[in-house]
């Protein structure tokens, strides 16, 4: 090889310095895809099993109530601030469960803050004991209402009527 081959190849081969611009390198987000790639799984599947056992049987109210030939009563639990709220449109409920100041329902009032669940789940059992043919009871939520003491009334009104019918709320 010639001396001028040899200097050709050293230039060619020689470590040259980085510019400046070129070692500021790049984020390396693979780490982070990792852990959140791992964390959608994890919440898909709690989520699922969350799901499979909070379920519940519900359903929005029909917009015939007189189809099945016999007028039905359309009893109501409305949860509102000042108590809880037992209605129908024949304004006929059970004893103990009579009007409370000229209304056709009942008020269970809040003792203490808290709504009274045990009060309701009596009433309802003698409001269906006098009425064994209602079987659907539809209730309904002030906005403000908490969730938790949504899912009580539900939890009350489940054993004296099989279907438990959630109307939207209005102020």
């Amino acid at each position: 090889m010639t001396p001028r081959q040899r200097r050709m190849i050293r230039t060619a081969t020689r470590v040259r310095d980085i510019d400046p611009s070129e070692t500021q390198g790049e984020l390396n987000i693979v780490p982070l895809l990792d852990i959140v790639v791992n964390l959608m799984l994890f919440m898909l599947a709690t989520s699922t099993a969350t799901m499979a056992l909070a379920e519940m049987d519900i359903s929005m109210p029909g917009a015939c109530t007189s189809c099945s030939g016999r007028r039905s009563m359309d009893l109501s639990v409305t949860l509102a601030d000042q108590g809880i709220i037992v209605a129908s449109s024949a304004g006929q409920l059970a004893p103990g469960c009579s009007a409370v100041g000229g209304t056709p329902g009942t008020t269970v009032p809040r003792v203490g803050g808290r709504y009274d669940f045990d009060s309701l789940a009596s009433c309802l059992e003698r409001v269906h004991s006098r009425f064994p043919e209602e079987s659907a009871m539809t209730l309904t939520a002030d906005p403000a209402v908490p969730y938790e003491a949504v899912i009580s009334a539900m939890d009350a009104i489940q054993p004296s009527f099989e279907e438990t019918r959630i109307s939207a709320g209005v102020r």
